[in-house]
C-alpha cells in the first residue's frame, strides 16, 4: 500500500511502462538494441522504484543513472541525494528540500536549478557544463561547488554560502553579486574573464584568486 500511495503522489511523474520494457528487452533480443542501452534503461526502472518506495528518510542513491531526465514534484530527501553522472537529467522539481548533501556533479544537461531549492549540507554542482544560472532564493547549509560550471556568468544577488564557495575553472564567469557572503574560503581560481570584487564582499576565509 506504500508504494500506490507514493505512486499516487507522484502520479504526474512520467516513468517506464512495462510495455514500453517489454519492447525494448524484444529489440535486445534480436540485436536492435545494444546490451549497454538495456544495462541503462535497466538502471533507470531501478531508479524510479527507488524514487516511488522513497519514504522521506534516508539518503537516496540514483547516481549514474544516464537516462534519468527528472525527478517528481513533492520529494523531500530527509538526508542525502546523490544524483552525480546523471548526464540526461534536465531538471529537479522547484521546492525541492534536501537535508544533507545533494551530489550533482557531472549533470551536463542541467541548465537552471528550481527556484525554492533548499539544501541543509554541501551542493557539489562540479563539471555541470550546461548551468547557466542558480536561483534568487537558493539556500545552501555548508559549502557551494562550481567547480567547471563554463557556462555559468553570473550569482544571484544576496547569495550566502555558510561555508566555503568554490567557482573554479568557472571560465564565463563575469562577475560577483553584491551582498555576497561566504563564511570560509572563496576559490576563484581560473576565472580569466571575472575583472572585479564587489565592494560589499564579505568572506570568512581566504579569497583564491
Amino acid at each position: 500500500m506504500k508504494y500506490l500511495k507514493l505512486y499516487e503522489k507522484f502520479e504526474d511523474w512520467k516513468t517506464v511502462s512495462d510495455e514500453d520494457f517489454t519492447e525494448f528487452m524484444e529489440l535486445h533480443s534480436i540485436g536492435v538494441v545494444s546490451d549497454q542501452e538495456l544495462r541503462e534503461l535497466t538502471k533507470l526502472r531501478d531508479a524510479e522504484r527507488e524514487i516511488l518506495q522513497y519514504t522521506g528518510v534516508g539518503n537516496l542513491n540514483l547516481k549514474s543513472t544516464t537516462l534519468l531526465k527528472s525527478l517528481p514534484s513533492g520529494l523531500k530527501i530527509d538526508k542525502h541525494l546523490f544524483l552525480g553522472g546523471c548526464t540526461g537529467l534536465e531538471s529537479l522539481p522547484v521546492g525541492l528540500e534536501v537535508g544533507g548533501y545533494l551530489s550533482l556533479y557531472s549533470c551536463k544537461s542541467l541548465e537552471s536549478l528550481p527556484a525554492g531549492l533548499a539544501v541543509g549540507g554541501l551542493l557539489d554542482l562540479t563539471d555541470c557544463i550546461g548551468l547557466k544560472s542558480l536561483p534568487a532564493d537558493l539556500v545552501v547549509g555548508t559549502s557551494l561547488y562550481l567547480i567547471g560550471c563554463t557556462a555559468l556568468t553570473s550569482l544571484p544577488t544576496g547569495l550566502e554560502v555558510l561555508g566555503e564557495l568554490v567557482l573554479r575553472d568557472c571560465i564565463s564567469l563575469r562577475s560577483l553579486p553584491a551582498g555576497l557572503v561566504v563564511g570560509k574560503d572563496l576559490d576563484l581560481t581560473g576565472c580569466p574573464a571575472l575583472t572585479g570584487l564587489p565592494a560589499d564582499l564579505r568572506v570568512g576565509g581566504k579569497i583564491l584568486w
